[in-house]
């Protein structure tokens, strides 16, 4: 009896495997000194972007204003007071989270050409500051 439920149990154990392998996972990058995390589409990336958040001071949050909706593919370029700039990258999903050196930055972000800058004033490299970016509701005829 007990080899017929090994039997029974190993194929399903072993089945289950490529469906773990084939999970996106969220792994820091760095672009010079900047460390980030992006992504946020589903369920699963939302909640681990938020157990990474923590760990990065500054967390941008794109979204379509009035429509519910979270936007990806966005173009985000963060510089520094100086006008370097320190990150370029193209958000995999709604969130990006990245870890800067106390300071002011001009955080500009593009999405489908629609631009828009904030500045982000990080006090710390504890302390967390959000921006949530939105763009209008596309309106179709």
């Amino acid at each position: 009896m007990r080899r017929l439920h090994l039997a029974f149990i190993l194929p399903c154990i072993l089945f289950s495997f490529p469906a773990v392998a084939e999970q996106k996972l969220i792994k820091p990058q760095t672009q010079g000194e900047v460390t980030f995390v992006n992504g946020g589409v589903g369920s699963d990336e939302q909640n681990a972007m938020q157990a990474l958040g923590p760990d990065y001071n500054l967390r941008l949050l794109f979204s379509i204003n009035g429509a519910g909706e979270y936007a990806s593919d966005v173009k985000v370029r963060i510089a520094d007071s100086s006008g370097n700039v320190l990150l370029e990258t193209v958000s995999d999903g709604p969130m990006l989270f990245a870890k800067l050196k106390p300071g002011r930055y001009s955080v500009t972000v593009d999405r489908d050409g629609q631009v828009v800058k904030n500045t982000a004033t990080l006090a710390s490299t504890t302390k967390r500051t959000s921006l949530s970016i939105t763009w209008p509701r596309e309106h179709r005829d």
